[in-house]
């Protein structure tokens, strides 16, 4: 793990044993200073008038479409319930959508303004918020902010030393997972240090001030009492997508002297470094949805292929539970943000659509406030995804509630996940972020810039580590924006990484689509095959390429992978990376066009995705309706379930869940190459805003690629080749 220099947190001081500059010497650095102050004033004033049209158009409309993309495909319906009216009066607002909706019959009809334009894909935005008033937040209102304790480097070690032991499968520690106690007796802080620290605290007359582990301090208190102790000023900001207020700081926060020493950082105050996510309601622009939402549609002879649980069972050859059984009991789960709710009614009648038997979520595994009357798209499609391809497991739900004051970000979730006795045993993050916009740049108090993404990163690092010490698997989609990154119109130098899937210490899963696709043809078709629509047809069999825009597939987004700007590359997948290299320079130096240049990533850093899965056109239930969805955030769930099958055998066998995947995924692809299916055709370098020549990328090619990681999963291969691994370390090790 990375070891960056610590810097206390703490204002400069300024000592007079320097000479005195001569007074034309001063005026000259005057002069010089006026003149750059004015430049750099013009210059952010442009830019920041050019940010400010951005958000504009781009996320206060809610609206990413692009008015100069052109097709005659039709394709998803943006909005179904596009009504006529003033704000559709222009012909581009006009040819939104394949359905309109006629005021005087109240029926929809085809719409023959329609052209196909890029739709935002699933996988996160970036946080827009916008100030409520100009002045300064009500000093009586309640604030909830995170100091993160500066961790001791040798326990640090020592915990990523016994991970790379228990995770590898080749080593006679494989699976000898760690208690959470046991976790944190090693990470126990110097009782002085802590003692110190909860002392000036309890000085302060906070709220409530509660340790999470064994060195994070949650703090709930006033804006006054924060604003007296950053020494900063507050100002409050409403989220445009969640309706969420927070209170982020204006300008440089200090600490004191007397804590600063032992705080890494703090959080919370600079915006969710979790990215938000768009559309949870049908009628927006992440589903295609039947013309009345309840199966009849005879406006349009439009196809829209489908995938039910029976494909994905039949194509990843998934032994199906259902019939078969598990061999163990198993749990897997799906971590939400932002008051993404959770519904009961929506899956059962998934579940009988696709004509599956699944039982309900038990209460206690519901974590997290919830509103099933206000169900949101990505909790019912990681729980579909997760209950539909592995009915038998007890299905666990995460969640936040938005107006609740406390942090809605990763750090602090998995942390206080961590912090609890009884967890799945296997976690599917859809979610994420750029690693550079986790946190805000912000000037520190010694007048140098700290880039607290970086801190935040690697602190979070230490979660993810946390959790694989116990067992956990953590599964996390890679994104829906290629390798350029949200709203990148391709002129960036560099590309931007996205957090969590560039952790060394998840599994990270790109997306997949299909060509040469049949309909209909399914062994055991379920009742959503006829019953919700003749345009949507259920998959039978098709070929898999990797997603992108540019292929003009149904999946209007590009499936998310590179390289890690902050996290150096870990050697589980140095062998896989390097092969990848050695491959492709005979065609960059055929077809350089097509390849970025190496300047614009760091070819050492992390790469994912580690593998992929199908990201385009599942069918979910949200709100009682019927649709489908697209992006990474199916691919995810979907090899959860997958994990958690493999992980009933691996628990009979020896007695311990699978745990970190990664070390055993990449020795399965040397070892058994007929255990993940190679996708060889695909790229990722357009985003949802930019598709042109300028926009670079890599490619699919054969073994693992930054589009694809190694490959789609063959489950019975997969299954089989655990099982020999596992019995035959039995013979060798005597598992506790």
């Amino acid at each position: 793990m990375e070891e960056e220099q610590e810097q206390p947190l703490r204002r400069r001081q300024w000592y007079s044993n320097r000479s005195i500059p001569s007074s034309k010497t001063f005026y000259a650095i005057t002069l010089l200073i006026l003149v750059l102050g004015t430049t750099a004033i013009v210059y952010m004033s442009y830019k920041i008038n050019k940010l400010e049209n951005a958000i504009d158009i781009k996320n206060l409309g809610m609206d990413f479409d692009t008015p100069d993309v052109d097709s005659d495909n039709d394709d998803v319906a943006d909005d179904i319930r596009t009504k006529s009216g003033s704000s559709y009066d222009s012909e581009y607002q006009r040819s939104k959508s394949p359905y309109r909706y006629n005021d005087q019959s109240s029926t929809y009809e085809k719409n023959p303004y329609y052209r196909y334009r890029p739709h935002p894909p699933r996988h996160g935005q970036a946080p827009i918020w916008l100030s409520l008033m100009s002045n300064s937040s009500d000093p009586d209102a309640a604030i909830t902010f995170f100091l993160a304790l500066k961790q001791n480097p040798k326990a640090i070690q020592k915990l990523e030393r016994i991970f790379w032991k228990i995770t590898d499968p080749d080593s006679s520690e494989y699976q000898i997972w760690l208690t959470r106690s046991e976790i944190n007796k090693i990470l126990t802080l110097d009782r002085k240090i802590l003692s110190a620290v909860k002392r000036f605290l309890r000085k302060q007359s906070f709220t409530s001030v509660e340790l999470i582990g064994t060195d994070v301090f949650a703090i709930k208190t006033t804006i006054r009492q924060a604003s007296e102790f950053f020494s900063a000023q507050f100002r409050p900001y409403k989220s445009i997508k969640t309706g969420r207020i927070t209170h982020l700081a204006q300008g440089e926060m200090c600490l004191t002297d007397e804590i600063s020493q032992y705080v890494d950082f703090w959080s919370d105050f600079y915006g969710d470094p979790i990215i938000n996510r768009e559309a949870t309601d049908p009628s927006k622009k992440r589903m295609i949805v039947s013309s009345d939402g309840n199966g009849t549609n005879a406006a349009t002879t439009q196809i829209f292929p489908m995938l039910v649980p029976q494909f994905v069972l039949s194509y990843y050859n998934i032994p199906d539970v259902s019939k078969t059984g598990l061999e163990s009991d198993v749990s897997q789960g799906a971590l939400e943000f932002e008051g993404q709710y959770y519904s009961e009614q929506d899956l059962l009648k998934y579940l009988q659509e696709v004509n599956i038997t699944s039982k309900p979520l038990k209460i206690k595994h519901i974590l997290g406030i919830n509103d099933p009357s206000n169900p949101g798209l990505e909790t019912m499609l990681d729980i579909e995804q997760l209950v539909g391809l592995n009915p038998l497991a007890e299905t666990w739900y995460f969640n936040d509630d938005v107006k609740n004051i406390s942090s809605d970000d990763i750090f602090t979730k998995i942390l206080t996940i961590f912090e609890l006795d009884d967890l799945p045993q296997i976690l599917s993050i859809s979610y994420g972020g750029p690693e550079a916009g986790l946190c805000t740049v912000v000037p520190s108090c010694d007048e140098k810039i700290v880039y607290l993404n970086k801190r935040y990163i690697i602190r979070s690092n230490i979660e993810f580590m946390k959790l694989g010490l116990r067992g956990i698997t953590v599964l996390a989609a890679s994104g829906d924006d290629g390798v350029n990154s949200y709203l990148s119109d391709c002129t960036n130098t560099i590309f931007t990484p996205n957090y969590p899937p560039s952790s060394p210490f998840v599994t990270s899963v790109g997306g997949t689509s299909l060509v040469n696709i049949k309909y209909n043809a399914l062994q055991d078709q379920p009742p959503a095959c006829t019953d919700i629509d003749p345009v949507l047809m259920c998959v039978s069999s098709g070929d898999e390429i990797a997603v992108s825009i540019d292929d003009n597939l149904f999946a209007n987004y590009t499936s998310g992978g590179g390289f890690s700007n902050i996290s150096s590359q870990p050697s589980y997948q140095k062998d896989a990376v390097n092969h990848y290299f050695r491959n492709e320079q005979r065609y960059v130096n055929k077809i350089p066009e097509y390849y970025p240049p190496s300047s614009m990533y760091n070819r050492y850093g992390r790469a994912y995705p580690d593998v992929a899965a199908f990201g385009v056109n599942s069918l979910i239930v949200l709100n009682d309706t019927f649709g489908l969805v697209y992006g990474t955030s199916i691919s995810a769930p979907l090899w959860a379930a997958i994990v958690s099958i493999l992980n009933s055998h691996s628990i009979k066998i020896t007695g311990k869940t699978l745990g970190f995947l990664n070390p055993l995924l990449y020795k399965m692809a040397k070892e058994c190459p007929e255990c993940l299916n190679d996708i060889t055709v695909g790229n990722n370098k357009c985003t949802r805003t930019a598709c042109t020549d300028q926009c670079k990328g890599f490619q699919a090619a054969c073994g693992w690629d930054p589009v694809t990681g190694l490959g789609t999963p063959n489950a019975g291969n997969m299954l089989e080749y655990i099982t020999k691994l596992l019995k035959k370390k039995m013979n060798k090790t005597e598992y506790n």
